[in-house]
């Protein structure tokens, strides 16, 4: 069984029904629990059973944070200079985008998207759909619109079609198209890429990308979400945007 097939928590939610989907007690314990002082919500001593969570907050037992055995769905809209990491000691992270909450999920990012990049990325605790979503076998395309220092002329446009060499491989999108801008904007599809495809691609055709953006995983396309946010959906939504199509 994945994350997928269990009970979701949906909100609004009563506290000690949360904390009885959290496995810490049953509910009628979790009430006692709540009346006897030791839980908090957002570092607040609540002392009501009945409280209502309209959303994800950070509740604690006994000081502990507490989080449910359910999968998370996040999609978000990376910044250029935050990591695509859980944790760094320097530099921010998606994860410094979320409240605390997601933290005691276990919520990663799925793939990479660098830090000089920005759009569309997803976050999960299920293992099973990032690997899924990741593997070449699935053949999820990303779609990029991509800001060139230099004018893209035809021969190199026809070019970059066939594929560029780079490190003794052949590196070829999918799909490459102009996206207006003078001929500096392409349109880039991607299956399976790696690390910095892009950037080097139009490195060795002799331009320089100043600006990448994500729009689109499967089919699912960023349209409205703005910079730093993200929108949390159950499994099947998101799997359904994601094949069938979807904005956010």
């Amino acid at each position: 069984m994945t994350m997928s097939d269990e009970a979701r928590i949906e909100f609004p939610m009563r506290l000690n029904r949360y904390i009885a989907l959290c496995g810490i007690a049953a509910r009628r314990k979790a009430e006692r629990l709540i009346i006897s002082g030791r839980v908090t919500v957002g570092n607040v001593v609540e002392l009501s059973p009945g409280r209502v969570l309209s959303g994800p907050e950070e509740v604690r037992v006994d000081g502990i944070v507490i989080g449910c055995a359910r999968g998370a769905y996040i999609v978000m809209n990376k910044p250029r200079g935050v990591l695509s990491a859980v944790s760094d000691a320097r530099e921010q992270t998606v994860l410094d985008l979320l409240p605390d909450f997601y933290r005691s999920l276990g919520v990663f990012p799925v793939g990479r998207l660098d830090s000089d990049s920005e759009g569309l990325m997803i976050l999960t605790n299920d293992g099973k759909f990032a690997h899924k979503l990741m593997h070449p076998s699935s053949g999820v395309k990303k779609t990029y619109i991509v800001f060139l220092r230099h004018v893209l002329e035809r021969k190199q446009m026809m070019e970059w079609t066939r594929g560029v060499i780079i490190e003794g491989r052949v590196a070829k999108p999918l799909e490459i198209s102009p996206a207006g801008d003078g001929q500096r904007c392409v349109r880039i599809v991607l299956e399976e890429g790696f690390k910095r495809e892009i950037r080097l691609m139009a490195k060795a055709l002799g331009n320089r990308v100043v600006r990448l953006q994500r729009i689109g995983i499967g089919a699912l396309f960023l349209k409205k979400l703005p910079l730093g946010a993200f929108c949390e959906y159950n499994y099947e939504d998101l799997q359904n945007m994601l094949i069938k199509g979807g904005e956010v």
